[in-house]
C-alpha cells in the first residue's frame, strides 16, 4: 500500500506534518476531510528508481499529452503509442516512465491508475481528466485540453519568472556595489579624513564606522548571514513558512496584484476544465484546491467545496472572500444559475489571464525606473556622504 507525505491544517489554523498510508491519493485525501482538516500537500513516497526519482521537465509532458492524443484520435491503440513514444524519448528517464505506464497498462491497470504511479511528473488534475476520459470514451480530446491547460501554466509562469528576474538582477547588482564601496572604496577615503573627526558631516562619519565594522569582522558578518540565511530557508521549508510566504506573495505592494490575479486565473481555467470534462463538481473543486499554487486561495476553494457539500451555491462562500473580485463572483454566479458554469469560467478565467499579462507588462515597465531611482539615491548618498568633508574644509579655508 502506498505511503504519503502530508501536511495538513486543522480548523484553528495548526498545521501539521506526517506520512499516512492510503491506497490512493484520494483516499488519503477523503481521511483527512473526514477529520475536517485541510490538505496543503499530498506527495508519494517511492522507492528510489531512477524515473521516480528524476524530475521531468514540464515541457516533456506536454509534448507527451499531444503527441499520445495525436496516435489514440488517429486510432492506434494505447499500449503501442506508448510503446513508441517510450522508444522515441530523448530522456532516457522519461522513457523509462512512459515504459512503465505501458507496462502495467498491458497487465490490466487503467491508465489513470498507472499515472497515479508518478505524481511529480503527471499532477493530480492530469490523472483526474484522464479517468473522466476513460469514463466517457473522449480518451484524445482530454488529452489534448490537458496539454493546452499545461501550455498556458508555463506560458504564463514563464510571464512571472520574467517579471520577477530583472528586479532580482538589479537589486543584486546595487548590494553588489554598495558593498564594493564600503569594503575597497571607502577606507582609503578613512586615511584622507584621519584626524579629522570633529570636523566629519554626520553622515560621514556613520559611513565610515559601517565601513569599518564589514572591513574587521566581515568573517563575523558573513557567518551571521550564513545563520539567518540558513534558517530563513528552513523556516521556509516548514508548513508554518509555506503558509507565511503564501500570504506575503500576494500582499506585496506592486507584485502582489500580478500574483493573486495569476493564481485565480490558474483556479478557474483549473475549474473550467473540470466541470466541462465532466468530472462532479465537489471532486472539480477539490482538485482545484490541490493546485491551486497558494494556501490562501486553496483554502477558499476548499471551503466552498465544504459548502457545496452542504447544498449551497458556488457562490455563497466566494460573496465573502476578499481575493475573489466581486465581479468575478457575480459572473460565476450567472453561469451557475444559467447551467453554462464551465463556459462562464473558461471566459472569467481568459479575462483574468489578459488582466494578469497587462499587469506583468505594467509592472516589468514600472520596475525598471523604480530601482533605477533606488540605485541612484543609494550610490549617490555614498558618493555625497564622502564629497560633504570636502565642502566643509573648502569653506573653512575660505574663512
Amino acid at each position: 500500500m502506498p505511503t504519503y507525505n502530508y501536511t495538513v491544517q486543522d480548523g484553528t489554523g495548526k498545521s501539521n506534518a506526517g506520512v499516512i498510508t492510503a491506497d490512493s491519493m484520494d483516499d488519503a485525501s477523503a481521511t483527512f476531510r473526514r477529520d475536517g482538516k485541510t490538505v496543503i500537500s499530498l506527495a508519494e513516497i517511492f522507492p528510489t528508481s531512477a524515473g521516480r526519482r528524476t524530475k521531468i521537465k514540464r515541457d516533456e509532458v506536454i509534448f507527451f499529452a499531444t503527441q499520445l492524443a495525436v496516435m489514440v484520435d488517429a486510432g492506434v491503440s494505447l499500449d503501442e503509442a506508448l510503446d513508441s513514444i517510450a522508444s522515441q524519448t530523448k530522456n532516457e528517464a522519461f522513457g523509462e516512465v512512459v515504459h512503465g505506464i505501458c507496462e502495467e497498462i498491458k497487465a490490466g491497470t487503467e491508465f489513470s491508475s498507472a499515472l497515479e504511479e508518478y505524481p511529480k511528473i503527471f499532477d493530480t488534475l492530469f490523472v483526474s481528466l484522464m479517468r473522466a476520459s476513460e469514463i466517457s470514451g473522449t480518451m484524445g480530446e482530454m488529452l489534448q485540453r490537458a496539454s493546452e491547460y499545461m501550455e498556458r501554466e508555463r506560458q504564463t509562469r514563464q510571464k512571472i519568472k520574467g517579471a520577477m528576474t530583472y528586479p532580482l538582477c538589479m537589486l543584486s547588482f546595487c548590494v553588489l556595489v554598495v558593498i564594493g564601496l564600503l569594503v575597497f572604496i571607502l577606507p582609503r577615503f578613512e586615511k584622507i579624513y584621519a584626524g579629522k573627526g570633529a570636523i566629519l558631516p554626520l553622515p560621514t562619519r556613520m559611513l565610515m564606522g559601517l565601513s569599518r565594522g564589514m572591513v574587521d569582522y566581515w568573517p563575523f558578518i558573513i557567518g551571521g548571514l550564513g545563520v539567518i540565511v540558513g534558517g530563513l530557508v528552513y523556516y521556509l521549508r516548514t508548513p508554518a513558512g509555506k503558509i507565511a510566504i503564501d500570504k506575503l506573495r500576494i500582499r506585496l505592494p506592486i507584485l502582489g496584484g500580478m500574483f493573486r490575479k495569476a493564481c485565480l486565473a490558474r483556479s478557474l481555467r483549473t475549474m473550467a476544465t473540470m466541470v466541462g470534462t465532466g468530472v462532479a463538481i465537489l471532486d472539480g473543486l477539490e482538485i482545484t484546491a490541490a493546485v491551486a499554487g497558494n494556501h490562501e486561495y486553496s483554502k477558499i476553494w476548499m471551503d466552498v467545496a465544504d459548502s457545496v457539500k452542504e447544498g449551497r451555491p458556488i457562490t455563497e462562500r466566494l460573496m465573502d472572500c476578499e481575493l475573489i473580485p466581486p465581479t468575478i463572483v457575480q459572473m460565476i454566479d450567472a453561469g451557475e444559475r444559467t447551467g453554462k458554469l464551465p463556459m462562464v469560467m473558461n471566459r472569467v478565467a481568459k479575462f483574468c489571464e489578459d488582466d494578469m499579462n497587462a499587469t506583468v507588462e505594467t509592472v516589468t515597465k514600472m520596475i525598471e525606473p523604480a530601482m533605477i531611482i533606488v540605485m541612484g539615491i543609494i550610490v549617490g548618498g555614498i558618493a555625497m556622504a564622502l564629497l560633504l568633508p570636502i565642502f566643509k574644509l573648502s569653506r573653512v579655508v575660505a574663512r
